[in-house]
């Protein structure tokens, strides 16, 4: 009977099977006698089968969901298009048909249940405890129908704008993101109205093309409907029912795959480009960081799909790795630009933990006077033209009494004396006017070659004993001057040469060392990095993110919820670490092969008998012997 009424949605079909014209005279009638003495605001009469009352009457409820109108997870709102049907007994409004015409059916004007001058009978009070927009405004006026045993059918199209408290969002965008809608009795409680659920207590519009959803992101997936009874303090006597619609829906993830996840994906592998790129390449390092920024912007755009908690999110995570994983290539090219570029036998300086930060650039460095080698030639030449003899063992006036006896300084004599200087502003590394004696005693053994470097360190430290902090030009050319002035310019020439040689060798082993691990870090960064992050994808696709709101936790936390993985998301995360182990092993297998090969043609092969010619394959005459030749 129920199910006729339902689908016959107001129709008013007589006993004859057809329409009377006089209907509207009997509906009248019947109208008027049904209003006669009714008060909107008392429960109706009902036989109830419940024992704690006999009072009141028992409400059937069910919705009927067109679609999702919208849903604003920021604000905590949801928006369906729905009908709302309630179902009741008011024996106040029962009737004999016969004694009207036959009619079994009338319409009542039914509005808010605090109304009293709205509504023509009594409708019943319940409530969406969590909604944004009270039901008398967001559901549409609609007519009661009343039928001849009393039974009521009110069904009311429009919007329930709920205030919903989400779960699942923490799986963005893969989540199933679920609401809960709670009704029930708000004046009266089950004392006068009890409420049910009528069937399964929803139902979905299949039958109207305009029904479901179409290029939205949410659509209905499921509902559940949970019916739990609970006391008040303020009306303990009494039990009061709450109807739970959790909806449950499906967000159209392919959007996230195809617009976030995928290009995210592919940005970050292409950042892993930079390690097959050589580091002689400008562009090496911009291109890493450029590639780091349109992350950053993917994750941007992110952001303005969710909201701003506390909660991490699938989606945080996500990104999250592929920044690091970004950044890991911008560091590895920072890395390995600085090897390739380093000459020195050291990453850092030995000083730099004990400099001060102002102290680490020398705003005005020391710049000579004058030439050395002109004072010293100026000295020189006095003291071959004065003849006087000195007792102090000064190498100057040595030389001098040496020059008198050749009369005079020869250009040779001159050369030496500026090419001395030279070498002091060659060996100066620091350039601060001052040569360590360690540094000068290593040059000087390259030029003067009767004496060792320990010679020459226990003779400066003996013939100048206070230079510890180092040499200035001055004291390097006397230096010069006392070893090496015999010494035939040429050969000193080419000692110099042999020292520079031997420093710029230097330099290139240093660079090539540390070249050799800029190379290894490339080498190692190709395979391993990009196998982490596709296992760390593995891990990431396969974890399930959720939280206990749904069962009624009722604190927001902050940080990871609970954390899981299927034994079936297990087996998928293993797939990929097997295949890296396949590849090493692959790699391992392949780098012997060729090793062994090699080794094998590095052989030396035997000689061959001399008398044998090797013929063409092609040929067809006869080999030739020497004893052919003969």
């Amino acid at each position: 009977m129920w199910l006729r009424r339902l689908l016959w949605l107001g129709f008013i079909w007589p006993s004859s099977g057809q329409l009377e014209k006089s209907y509207s005279d009997y509906a009248t009638q019947l109208r008027e006698h049904l209003k006669d003495g009714l008060d909107q605001l008392v429960p109706p009469k009902s036989d109830r089968a419940v024992n704690y009352s006999k009072a009141g009457t028992d409400v059937s409820m069910s919705i009927r969901f067109f679609k999702v109108q919208g849903v604003d997870a920021s604000a905590g709102q949801m928006r369906l298009k729905v009908w709302v049907r309630l179902q009741w007994i008011d024996q106040r409004l029962s009737w004999d048909p016969a004694a009207f015409g036959n009619v079994s059916q009338v319409n009542f004007y039914a509005g808010d249940s605090t109304d009293a001058e709205g509504t023509e009978i009594w409708v019943p009070d319940i409530q969406l405890y969590n909604s944004n927009v009270g039901t008398q405004a967001s559901l549409d006026k609609s007519t009661a129908m009343v039928y001849s045993d009393g039974s009521v059918f009110w069904s009311r199209p429009g919007l329930l704008d709920s205030l919903c408290k989400f779960s699942g969002l923490v799986a963005f965008p893969f989540d199933k993101l679920k609401c809960a809608m709670e009704w029930g009795g708000w004046a009266f409680s089950d004392g006068f109205q009890g409420i049910g659920i009528q069937g399964e207590g929803y139902t979905f519009l299949n039958s109207e093309d305009t029904a479901g959803a179409s290029y939205q992101e949410y659509s209905i997936k499921a509902v559940r409907v949970d019916v739990k009874t609970t006391f008040y303090e303020a009306v303990p006597e009494h039990p009061w029912t709450i109807v739970k619609y959790t909806i449950e829906l499906n967000r159209a993830s392919f959007y996230y795959d195809l617009l976030v996840i995928l290009p995210t994906v592919l940005i970050t592998y292409l950042s892993f480009g930079v390690f097959f790129m050589s580091f002689e390449v400008g562009e090496r390092l911009s291109f890493g960081i450029t590639l780091l920024l349109v992350v950053e912007v993917m994750k941007a755009t992110v952001a303005t799909f969710i909201p701003v908690c506390g909660e991490t999110l699938w989606v945080d995570l996500f990104m999250l790795v592929n920044t690091a994983f970004c950044c890991t290539s911008l560091l590895e090219t920072m890395a390995v630009l600085f090897f390739a570029f380093h000459m020195d036998e050291h990453l850092l300086p030995s000083w730099l933990a004990w400099m001060a930060p102002w102290m680490l650039c020398e705003k005005d460095p020391q710049r000579p006077e004058q030439s050395q080698a002109g004072s010293i030639y100026r000295r020189l030449i006095a003291g071959v033209k004065s003849g006087s003899k000195s007792e102090a063992e000064d190498p100057t006036s040595k030389i001098s009494q040496q020059l008198k006896e050749k009369e005079g300084l020869s250009e040779t004599d001159t050369a030496k004396l500026i090419f001395f200087e030279n070498l002091f502003y060659l060996t100066d590394s620091g350039h601060d006017g001052l040569i360590e004696v360690e540094e000068a005693c290593q040059m000087l053994s390259f030029v003067n070659l009767s004496m060792s470097r320990p010679t020459l360190e226990a003779f400066i430290h003996e013939k100048w004993p206070n230079h510890k902090d180092g040499l200035t030009c001055s004291d390097f050319m006397e230096i010069c001057l006392e070893l090496m002035w015999v010494t035939p310019f040429e050969e000193i020439r080419m000692g110099a040469e042999n020292y520079n040689s031997s420093c710029s060798r230097r330099t290139r082993l240093n660079s090539a060392y540390w070249l050799s691990w800029s190379k290894a870090i490339d080498r190692w960064a190709r395979f391993w990095l990009p196998m982490l992050y596709t296992i760390s994808l593995g891990i990431l696709f396969n974890l399930e993110f959720t939280d206990d709101y749904e069962t009624g936790g009722s604190t927001m936390f902050q940080g990871f919820g609970p954390v899981f993985v299927t034994a079936a998301g297990v087996f998928r995360m293993l797939v990929m670490p097997f295949f890296g182990l396949v590849c090493i092993a692959a790699w391992v297998y392949m780098k012997r092969r060729a090793m062994k090969k090699t080794t094998r043609s590095s052989q030396v092969q035997p000689e061959e008998d001399t008398k044998k010619v090797v013929v063409p394959r092609w040929s067809v005459k006869q080999p030739v012997t020497t004893e052919d030749i003969e």
